[in-house]
């Protein structure tokens, strides 16, 4: 599968590990604004199996970046040539427009670029829940926490190159597993369903959060890829969506049957 590498991951290797050279392989996407936030901080970009061209040691400067045409989007682009999806050619990217994929704008406001933007704040709220689990030393949710968004930038990946979505766990668990267990908790978590309530604690909470985030961005992608009629276009990114906000569900009751628990044994 084709990564794709978002701004915010760069921007935060540039700022917590002080990253100056960023490898990645000729098949890797690097997003637009990923670019530009590289040529922003003098970084270099270098693809490991392809020819650079030569830069001085130690510059890190915009003018010593090296070019990297083997990194999508298309060479296109490159040349300042664009194309809309009702066939027009342009010679620059009009401020409303942003790139589907390779060098096709369209409106900030389509609807799949909404579902990145909504995918986008998703993993933002997963980053922001998982350093919270971190300060309060809760190490498996910070572990689980970081497998929900390694999962969650595998649907970006998928719905940004196209390709299907093959991630079949999840925390451990297949679809099936997850299903048998978010739908009969008592059985496997020693609680039924309930109502979140504030009593549960910031970080189970927060999972509740995650949840109704992670149901509004399938919604987001059924408005993005369903046909008047009903059909769709995309039932793997649909699916893996639904899937997400279960996984926070049962994240949400396992740590309330852990505190229902520890309650019971110290009832001071």
């Amino acid at each position: 599968m084709t990564t794709v590498i978002q701004e915010d991951t760069v921007r935060q290797l540039h700022l917590k590990q002080k990253v100056m050279e960023l490898h990645v392989t000729k098949d890797t996407y690097v997003t637009l604004q990923t670019r530009d936030y590289i040529r922003e901080k003098g970084m270099r970009l270098i693809v490991d199996d392809a020819v650079q061209a030569s830069v001085p040691a130690g510059t890190h400067t915009a003018v010593g970046l090296p070019e990297n045409k083997a990194i999508r989007p298309a060479k296109e682009m490159a040349g300042g040539r664009f194309v809309t999806q009702d066939g027009r050619t342009l010679d620059h990217k009009p401020e409303q427009m942003t790139h589907l994929h390779g060098n096709l704008l369209v409106a900030k406001n389509h609807p799949r670029i909404l579902l990145r933007g909504m995918l986008d704040d998703l993993e933002a709220d997963i980053l922001m829940l998982q350093a919270q689990a971190h300060e309060q030393g809760m190490d498996l949710v910070v572990k689980e926490l970081g497998e929900t968004l390694d999962y969650c930038r595998a649907i970006m990946s998928s719905e940004v190159t196209e390709k299907s979505f093959t991630v079949t766990t999840l925390l451990g668990m297949d679809e099936a597993r997850q299903r048998e267990i978010s739908h009969q908790p008592a059985r496997y978590l020693g609680i039924g369903h309930l109502m979140p309530d504030h009593r549960m604690g910031a970080v189970a909470v927060g999972l509740n959060k995650l949840r109704t985030k992670a149901r509004q961005t399938e919604l987001a992608a059924v408005t993005a890829f369903c046909t008047p009629d009903g059909k769709a276009q995309r039932v793997d990114l649909i699916q893996a969506l639904n899937r997400l906000s279960s996984t926070f569900y049962i994240m949400m009751l396992r740590l309330a049957a852990e505190k229902q628990k520890q309650a019971e044994e110290d009832p001071k």
